[in-house]
């Protein structure tokens, strides 16, 4: 397939197209037909066979340990993500949870690829790539049918076990294998209550009246860069449970409309890397 976004003279058509949005703009529909027209984003939503599965439970108990459907996808969400990641130049996104999600993160990060292919001190292994976390073997090889061939080259998907553990007092989880980068974007969308049957303390996350809480992000708190972005996608108690526990300094805003929560590292750079990251990433103008 042939796409014009990849055919540009270069990237301020698609720099000044971007300007136009905000993380507010996702939720009106006519923007976001006009982004998917724009960036030709339609073919990331092919269909796989196990999308004509039946839901085996109503909605607000799914869960990823007793479903074989895929969840639906929310095309809003989907195209917040893809903006987020053009619009913030992100060179490595990490993700909890994987699916539609993954796919359009890639395409992103394709878009960068294709048009900033020589960035330089910039201290990272793989440059514009995406790090998937799965907890269920099942979801992931359906999000690994979604990727093309072009898309797989920008996503490591990874599968893990996930634990439940105290984190200073409080009963939280955390994933086994978290990839060894620092991220400029976090996405987090997993896991689900269902992760393990086991309980812990007596405790157990395996409850329909459970919230996740996820503690991953605090472990790694202090080896990311300042001007790293973190989206908690609903979960609204583990994103006060992590704006309670970071002890950096943080932007948060809370986006009741989209129900999502949105979390920036606002600490001043730690050097010229950091700065150089900065400047081209983010130039003078803040993520409004």
């Amino acid at each position: 397939m042939k796409r014009k976004i990849l055919n540009l003279r270069n990237f301020k058509k698609i720099q000044k197209f971007i300007n136009k949005f905000s993380l507010n703009s996702f939720s009106n529909k006519k923007k976001i037909l006009n982004y998917m027209k724009f960036f030709e984003l339609q073919y990331l939503l092919k269909k796989i066979p196990e999308d004509r599965l039946k839901s085996k439970n109503e909605t607000h108990l799914r869960n990823v340990k007793d479903e074989s459907k895929p969840y639906d996808y929310e095309l809003s969400d989907l195209c917040r993500l893809h903006w987020i990641i053009l619009k913030r130049k992100v060179f490595n996104a990490l993700e909890f949870g994987s699916g539609y999600s993954t796919v359009f993160m890639s395409d992103a990060m394709l878009i960068l690829k294709n048009y900033f292919r020589d960035v330089k001190n910039i201290r990272c292994e793989k440059k514009f790539h995406v790090y998937s976390m799965e907890e269920s073997r099942h979801f992931l090889k359906l999000t690994k049918k979604r990727l093309t061939k072009k898309l797989s080259a920008n996503v490591n998907l990874t599968h893990s076990k996930i634990d439940t553990i105290n984190y200073q007092g409080k009963f939280a989880s955390k994933y086994r294998n978290l990839p060894n980068i620092s991220p400029d974007f976090i996405y987090l969308d997993g896991p689900s209550l269902y992760f393990t049957n086991k309980k812990f303390m007596n405790f157990s996350f395996k409850n329909i009246s459970r919230f996740p809480m996820s503690a991953d992000i605090l472990f790694i708190e202090y080896f990311l860069e300042p001007g790293t972005f973190v989206l908690v996608d609903g979960r609204t108690a583990n994103a006060r449970f992590l704006k309670n526990f970071l002890t950096q300094k943080w932007k948060y805003k809370h986006d009741i409309v989209s129900d999502c929560h949105y979390l920036e590292l606002i600490e001043k750079p730690l050097g010229k890397y950091n700065k150089n990251k900065l400047s081209f990433c983010l130039g003078k103008k803040k993520l409004r």
